[in-house]
């Protein structure tokens, strides 16, 4: 079973993973770093990158908890996903107010319809990493229904029909990009659907508690992982990531942490909402410059990590306190 505390700190991971990934894996912004070590002409930080996507661990961690809530009785999603949209309420008030004053009104907040499709977060321009919070938002609210179906079928029935709907909109999204991207409504239907096939991975893991299966530990967990990383770097199939994803996460709840390595990630972890929230908004769209101005990957990477953690706590502190007044609110 994945404890609360384990998802805390795979939450820590995958958020060092997404500001890594945001950071070295455009060659245009790597260009912008001085990189000393290559592998095949092609610098390691860049290598490194394809080993980070992030998005897929959420998504995974999300199905697993989910589900156990949904088992306990607790499927209060609606209000999940209403405190979600607050919290990123919050964070885009305050980085376009900035951004007001930065790019200036034509980008932030620019027109009626960009400022409302950016509030639904049906078309994140203000910042495109939160890309994903639209259909996430429809997997949570579709899941109770998503785990009756995982309640009443068998397992593997569930993973090969959201599995091959998942191939074939992969197989779709590649021939007719272009099309996808332009019609809003088809885009996140296909981005559901990938989804859904993900998602239930995670909630299958938690039903049928697949970590206790895997009998492997210590080092030898260590090494599989280092193994699954080197190799995720050379192929790097999209379609396999969900596959990567999920073998990353039971060999490295497997693995025992040092105490601080572990403290470590989970208070990243706690922060990874609030961290996901913000981090773009310093290297690509408002502090593009001073992030790269430091120059080395190192460098880079550690301010922009000290940087979004910093700025996490003061949105973190600000988000208790408004949902905090809501809520007194709405029980009056």
């Amino acid at each position: 079973m994945i404890s609360k505390s384990d998802t805390q700190v795979l939450k820590g991971v995958a958020i060092l993973f997404m500001l890594y990934l945001h950071l070295f894996n455009q060659p245009s912004n790597v260009a912008l770093c001085k990189t000393f070590i290559s592998i095949g002409g092609e610098p390691v930080v860049s290598v490194l990158a394809r080993c980070t996507n992030p998005v897929y661990f959420f998504i995974i961690l999300s199905g697993y908890g989910l589900y156990i809530s949904h088992k306990n009785g607790r499927s209060n999603n609606y209000i999940r996903v209403a405190r979600l949209y607050i919290h990123y309420w919050i964070v885009m008030v305050l980085f376009v107010t900035v951004g007001y004053f930065i790019r200036g009104s034509y980008i932030y907040p620019g027109s009626l319809g960009k400022v409302l499709e950016n509030i639904t977060g049906w078309n994140t321009s203000y910042n495109g990493e939160m890309w994903f919070l639209f259909p996430y938002m429809m997997i949570a609210i579709t899941s109770k229904w998503i785990f009756t179906i995982i309640n009443r079928f068998k397992w593997y029935h569930v993973l090969a029909i959201t599995g091959i709907l998942y191939v074939i909109t992969n197989v779709v999204v590649k021939f007719a990009t272009d099309y996808i991207y332009s019609q809003r409504v088809v885009y996140m239907l296909l981005q559901y659907i990938v989804f859904l096939f993900v998602f239930c991975i995670g909630a299958i893991m938690a039903k049928h508690d697949i970590i206790k299966y895997c009998k492997i530990s210590g080092w030898k967990a260590i090494i599989l992982l280092l193994i699954l990383i080197i190799t995720n770097a050379y192929i790097n199939k999209g379609i396999l990531l969900p596959l990567y994803v999920t073998t990353f996460i039971v060999l490295f709840v497997k693995i025992r942490c040092p105490v601080w390595l572990d403290n470590m990630l989970g208070k990243l972890g706690r922060r990874s909402t609030s961290i996901w929230f913000v981090h773009s908004y310093f290297c690509y769209y408002l502090f593009k410059d001073f992030i790269y101005g430091f120059q080395y990957p190192i460098a880079i990477f550690t301010v922009l990590l000290t940087i979004s953690y910093l700025t996490a706590i003061i949105i973190d502190w600000l988000n208790g306190f408004v949902q905090k007044k809501v809520t007194n609110l709405l029980l009056r």
